[in-house]
Formats: C-alpha cells, structure tokens, sequence
C-alpha cells in the first residue's frame, strides 16, 4: 500500500514535467551526429543537452516565480488600495452626513433667531404706536388747526385782493 501511494505522489508530481522533458529529448535525440564509436562526444552531447534541459526548465521556473511574485505585489497592492478606497468612502459619507446634518441644524437655528427677532420687532413697533398714539393725535390736531389758520388766511388775502380789484383796481 506504502509503496502505492509513492507511486501515485511520484506520477502526479512528476505529470507537469513529463510533457516538457518529452520535448527537450526530442530536441537533442534530434540534433546527435557523433558517429557510435565516439562515446566522449556523445557523452558531451548528452552533458550539452542536460544543460540545455536544466537551463530551460530554471528559466521556466524563474519566469514563474516573477510572475507569482509580481502578481502577489500587484494583489497587496490591489488590497490596499481597495482599504483606502473604502476607507475615505466611509470617511466621506459619515462627514458629508454630519456636515448636512450640521449645516440643516445651523438653517433651522438661524431661521428660528429670525423668526424671534421677527416677533421682537414687530412687538416693538406696536409698543412704539401705543406710546405715540396720543402724541400723534395731538399733534395732527395742531397740524388740523394750524392748517386752518392757513386756510383762513389764504381765503382772507383772496377776498382782500378781489375787493381791491373790484373797487378800483390798487388797494395799495
């Protein structure tokens, strides 16, 4: 059973490479020239080839380690971003909230002080014609009189002019 199971963990770690190492043999099965006989070429060869394999598969490698390095770098960065978007959301519409709601509290207040001063005023001009009703009408009185008087005196002037000009013409 042991023995199994390192099988199936062998077979499935190994899956991924089995293609690509296919492929490199066939690459440098291809490319063998050297004659049976030379067993050091052909040992070189295979050295060459191995190298070009390993090569191959730490470039590989290393361009998935950058792009899962990258792609970490670009989450963190992703999640800050959407940190400090939020928060400067919240920050805004709680301080939005609270000015509206301060501004409508500061209108209300300054609508009832003038409503208040309204009153005030109006209560302060009715005291004031109270308090100036008697002069007032004293005084209209006088104005009545006085207006009289003029009358009188304009009417007397008239009617002194019109004797003179209907006795003789200069009643100088």
């Amino acid at each position: 059973m042991k023995f199994r199971e390192y099988i199936l963990v062998l077979s499935l770690a190994g899956a991924p490479f089995i293609p690509s190492v296919g492929a490199l043999a066939a690459d440098c099965s291809n490319g063998q020239n050297t004659p049976k006989w030379d067993v050091i070429g052909r040992a070189a060869q295979a050295e060459d080839c191995a190298n070009n394999r390993v090569q191959s598969y730490q470039d590989r490698v290393n361009q998935n380690v950058q792009q899962r390095e990258q792609a970490l770098r670009d989450g963190s960065q992703n999640l800050r971003k959407d940190y400090d978007d939020k928060v400067n959301s919240a920050r805004q519409n709680t301080v939005g909230r609270w000015d509206s709601a301060r501004d409508a509290e500061k209108q209300k207040l300054t609508d009832e002080r003038a409503r208040v001063d309204q009153t005030i005023q109006n209560g302060r001009d009715r005291l004031d014609a109270i308090r100036n009703a008697p002069k007032n009408r004293l005084d209209s009185l006088r104005n009545a009189g006085n207006a009289e008087r003029q009358r009188w005196d304009n009417l007397k002037s008239q009617t002194g002019s019109d004797v003179n000009s209907l006795l003789g013409g200069s009643g100088q």
